[in-house]
């Protein structure tokens, strides 16, 4: 999965609002910025779990410079994008918000400001919002990449479904073959995937009509889910 972090108040401090990992005096010589105690264990953390790290920023950093304060921590980022970059791409858009992450294929940005957090909602993202005196933060943002990863797998697991039903109207043709597909897309295990077909059916979402040949269809259940929104309740419920 794509994750965006914000930088200013979110990973790099603004003054002493909160605690920061050790930089020597020659590093601070060289312009490294502080940065937030626990990013680069976080950020190690989720590049071992296969996620992609990307900075968005709307400061006027040059990016060479962020990646050469991010690399004195250890830190490895694909994508920088800053204000400059940022403000020509929405204008092209014509999108009038101060961030859009998908328009930079970014899954789930992690933010501090709560102004980002209502344009998510009015442009249709995914955001995290961490505030800088949060202490957990990190557990914070794992289990809100978790629950991101979950419900992008379900949706697309539904989408296969859907599909390969004719929008639920007739059995789910080949569920094997829409499992590998959704491995595929999505990063994740055949083995994974599997966990949610099983999650659906004992849900009551969609039941075995047939052993040989093994088939499957949508129960009335399963046939309400139609939205997104839909889709998350269910995660929210079987949690």
């Amino acid at each position: 999965m794509n994750i965006s972090f914000d930088l200013d108040s979110t990973l790099i401090p603004n003054g002493t609002e909160f605690e920061t990992e050790k930089r020597s005096k020659i590093a601070k010589l060289l312009g490294i910025e502080a940065i937030r105690k626990g990013s680069p264990k976080l950020i190690s953390d989720l590049q071992k779990e296969k996620h992609k790290i990307h900075i968005y920023t709307t400061s006027f950093r040059k990016k060479i410079n962020i990646r050469w304060t991010l690399r004195y921590y250890g830190i490895k980022v694909d994508r920088i994008v800053n204000q400059s970059e940022n403000r020509k791409t929405l204008k092209s858009l014509n999108i009038n918000a101060s961030k859009y992450p998908p328009a930079f294929g970014f899954d789930l940005h992690i933010d501090d400001l709560k102004g980002v957090e209502l344009e998510s909602k009015k442009f249709s993202f995914k955001t995290l919002i961490i505030m800088p005196s949060d202490k957990h933060w990190a557990e914070k943002v794992k289990t809100e990449i978790d629950k991101t990863f979950e419900l992008r797998t379900l949706k697309r697991l539904f989408k296969e479904l859907w599909l390969h039903s004719n929008n639920c109207s007739e059995p789910i043709k080949s569920m094997w073959f829409s499992i590998q597909e959704v491995s595929k897309s999505t990063g994740n295990t055949k083995k994974e995937v599997r966990k949610h077909v099983n999650m659906l059916i004992s849900n009551n979402y969609i039941c075995m009509t047939s052993e040989e040949p093994m088939r499957f269809e949508f129960t009335e259940k399963g046939k309400k889910i139609k939205t997104d929104l839909d889709i998350q309740k269910i995660i929210q419920n079987v949690g």
